[in-house]
């Protein structure tokens, strides 16, 4: 088999183990620190600020592989990705806690490892790629104290 077929089983395969190596399971647990928390959500809101225009600004035809409808998904999720890094941010600056910014963090993880996925499936330009990840490494730092059932909540 060429590695042209190879590549969506292989991009699966890769998917598969990022996903699993930033599960909040395998997390060492930390007890809640809001100074901490904020800090780190506040270089993830700067991490993805005007990473969708950055993606738009990129040709059509460097992404040959990418149909309408994926590069629209994708542009909305790192819309989704940018506004919800920005909320979290603000939530925690303003002293919310654990309880009231987890909803939150749950869809940033899920969004970045969509936006991760789909970006890689759609060969997206290397500088929006690094950035994607830099996203979803920041969200697993945060991921120590979301996993903390423990932790006392400053709601």
């Amino acid at each position: 088999m060429s590695l042209y077929r190879l590549r969506p089983y292989l991009a699966w395969a890769a998917a598969g183990v990022l996903t699993l190596t930033s599960t909040p399971i395998l997390a060492a647990q930390q007890p809640w620190d809001q100074q901490k928390v904020t800090q780190i959500a506040s270089e993830l809101a700067e991490a993805v600020s005007g990473v969708r225009d950055e993606f738009r600004k990129q040709p059509p035809d460097t992404i040959a592989s990418m149909q309408a409808n994926a590069r629209f998904r994708l542009e909305d999720e790192l819309r989704l990705l940018e506004s919800e890094t920005r909320e979290l941010m603000r939530q925690l600056k303003s002293g919310e806690g654990l309880d009231a910014t987890q909803p939150i963090y749950d869809r940033i993880g899920s969004l970045a490892r969509d936006a991760r996925e789909n970006g890689r499936k759609q060969l997206v330009a290397e500088p929006v790629q690094k950035r994607i990840d830099r996203a979803e490494e920041l969200w697993a730092q945060l991921t120590p104290y979301y996993t903390n059932a423990h932790a006392p909540a400053k709601d």
